[in-house]
């Protein structure tokens, strides 16, 4: 059987709104906060009403009490009533919809999935809606929120092609595999998929939160954001030298590219922040000279020796790298990859439609901004650097996650160990 109950949250000598309780035997256990207003002074918390008496002030009288009591029995029964009509479960959702109606029939409908996404995705671009971070608050990353668009478009195409109008409580296993099906019947891949479905759970958190709703279907192991392995290379140092040293004079943008690219491999930097390096963070102590940056994504503070490349190719510049754009980039690399004779082919694996493709494709081709990034780490690594001091300039979290994000082989374990002391071994052991 329902119950309904209404309560005060202070007891602070001022108007305080009055929250709604509904349990039942069933396991609902919902508050939402309705617009009543009431002093706690003249509450009656036993009788979950006004005391019964009261003085008249200014900002609350008898009349109102009276008023408040009426509409508190009112609100009540309509909200029991209704609960009994329903066909299905009682849910938070519901239970905000049905006390919107109540203080205004005219008002709109509680707050959509698809309106909801969309005031998410506009608050974190102004900046009113701010991104978790460790024990702080910071603005989305830009990245992130090219992530977030995508899945609102997404979202919003599911939705429109299929026909169907998704709520919050409309999240389950089912939805979620006809969302699965719905791009990869477009020939999609797990990783395009899998992004946003990881956006649309922490947008649904962020809702349940709010108290929007109370599903919980995203939290089952099978609802999960599909990965596969990507395409993802690094250039070798030979490869990265041939970049350095090709003259591009004739042909200013490949030059640009070029060396704002390299920046990114001799830095182990994102794309948003290698970018910007700029002469205020480059610092020098005790003749050793560094840049010094904060990495929009974590907010991590990163401190990276420069090499001489980067000296080079930054004094250039007056040490401010020429603004860029990531689509240029990507395209402008790869070209530059091909004039650098960077053609090994590559085997990658796919998944289109939910199946596995194999195929060649030149190296150059695969190339982009976050190369750039990959590719420092990895050189760092097989140089003998250990990955707790990459992981310093990186910025990487943990070596579990260092060592997964980085591109070293087999043969290239194999070469790398067999100039090791222990590999070596004592040539006094072989003398004849």
């Amino acid at each position: 059987m329902a119950t309904v109950k209404f309560y005060l949250r202070t007891k602070l000598d001022k108007l305080a709104p009055v929250y709604l309780r509904m349990t039942d035997t069933g396991g609902v256990n919902f508050i939402v906060k309705t617009p009543f207003k009431m002093v706690p002074a003249y509450w009656n918390a036993k009788k979950q009403t006004c005391k019964d008496n009261i003085l008249d002030t200014e900002i609350f009288t008898k009349e109102d009490a009276k008023k408040i009591e009426d509409r508190f029995t009112e609100l009540k029964d309509k909200i029991l009533y209704e609960s009994f009509e329903l066909k299905g479960p009682v849910t938070l959702e519901w239970l905000n919809e049905t006390v919107n109606k109540y203080f205004n029939k005219d008002a709109p409908k509680v707050e959509t999935l698809r309106q909801y996404i969309d005031r998410f995705y506009n608050e974190a671009k102004a900046g009113t809606r701010l991104a978790s971070a460790g024990n702080t608050k910071r603005r989305y990353a830009y990245e992130t929120l090219r992530s977030l668009k995508g899945t609102k478009l997404s979202f919003e195409m599911f939705e429109d092609e299929t026909g169907r109008k998704s709520n919050f409580n409309d999240i389950t296993i089912d939805w979620y595999n006809d969302f699965l099906a719905f791009y990869y019947k477009r020939g999609c891949g797990a990783n395009y998929i899998g992004k946003h479905i990881k956006n649309l759970k922490t947008i649904m958190r962020q809702a349940r939160e709010e108290g929007l709703h109370n599903n919980t279907e995203i939290e089952r192991r099978s609802f999960k954001a599909l990965s596969e392995p990507s395409e993802s290379i690094y250039l070798t140092e030979k490869e990265v030298a041939a970049m350095y040293a090709k003259d591009l004079s004739d042909n200013a943008v490949y030059a640009k590219v070029r060396d704002v690219f390299l920046c990114g491999v001799y830095t182990a930097q994102r794309y948003s922040d290698y970018s910007r390096i700029h002469k205020d963070m480059i610092k020098e102590e005790d003749g050793v000279r560094y840049i010094e940056l904060i990495q929009q994504k974590t907010g991590e503070k990163c401190l990276i020796p420069m090499r001489p490349e980067l000296e080079t190719i930054l004094s250039r510049y007056d040490y401010t790298l020429p603004k860029t754009f990531e689509q240029k980039i990507n395209l402008n690399i790869k070209e530059v990859g091909k004039l650098c004779d960077i053609k090994e082919g590559i085997v990658t694996e796919t998944y289109k439609s939910g199946m596995k493709v194999k195929k060649t494709t030149p190296k150059y081709k695969l190339i982009k901004t976050h190369t750039a990034r990959r590719t420092g780490c990895t050189l760092m690594y097989l140089a003998g650097v250990q990955p707790i001091d990459i992981m310093k300039v990186s910025g990487h979290k943990t070596e579990r996650e260092f060592l997964k994000y980085i591109k070293v082989g087999k043969k290239e374990t194999a070469m790398n160990l067999a100039r090791h002391p222990y590999f070596i071994g004592n040539p006094l052991a072989i003398a004849k």
